[in-house]
């Protein structure tokens, strides 16, 4: 399945999600293939050895677990909070065998969909990164990056909160 810039590949033959390692027994060229593709920038897999999930690319792989990484970064040209979207992703029940992301021109802003649109969505890098809310300017900054719609949603909370006192503020009866 594709979406933007966005592959999922799943491996049908278990039921549970394989790792880096099972992948290698049956397919030992695939990672490394996808990986030294030029279009592709990273591809996310589980690995036994590495204890959770690895990001690898085309020349080093950083865990997730503890952002170690080895040789080139993957992930050095995306934004800062990638690594939290993929460690939110690696949570999911149906999380993919193969998480793979095209690659990422930070000079140009673009990302390489993997399909024929003229926009792109659904993958990380480029201009979809930065969502936005227009809100009034005197509401709160969110005190850390919003990663995930459960981050949005405690944000958007915390707004009406913030609204929902100032009324109560404002209907007080006042002395005098």
């Amino acid at each position: 399945m594709v979406s933007g810039p966005l592959g999922l590949i799943y491996l049908p033959r278990s039921s549970e999600r394989l790792t880096l390692e099972q992948i290698a027994e049956t397919h030992p060229e695939l990672v490394s293939a996808l990986t030294a593709h030029p279009g592709i920038g990273f591809v996310m897999v589980r690995s036994g050895e590495h204890g959770g999930a690895v990001v690898v690319g085309a020349g080093g792989h950083r865990r997730l677990a503890d952002d170690v990484v080895v040789g080139q970064d993957p992930l050095a040209h995306f934004d800062p909070t990638v690594a939290d979207h993929l460690r939110r992703h690696d949570r999911f029940p149906h999380c993919p065998d193969l998480l793979v992301n095209s690659m990422y021109d930070p000079q140009t802003d673009e990302v390489a969909p993997f399909e024929d649109f003229m926009g792109s969505h659904g993958g990380l890098g480029g201009p979809q990164m930065k969502p936005f809310a227009v809100v009034p300017a005197d509401w709160s900054e969110p005190a850390e990056p919003i990663v995930g719609v459960e981050a949005m949603h405690e944000v958007l909370r915390d707004w009406l909160a913030q609204l929902q006192r100032g009324a109560d503020e404002a209907v007080e009866p006042q002395p005098g």
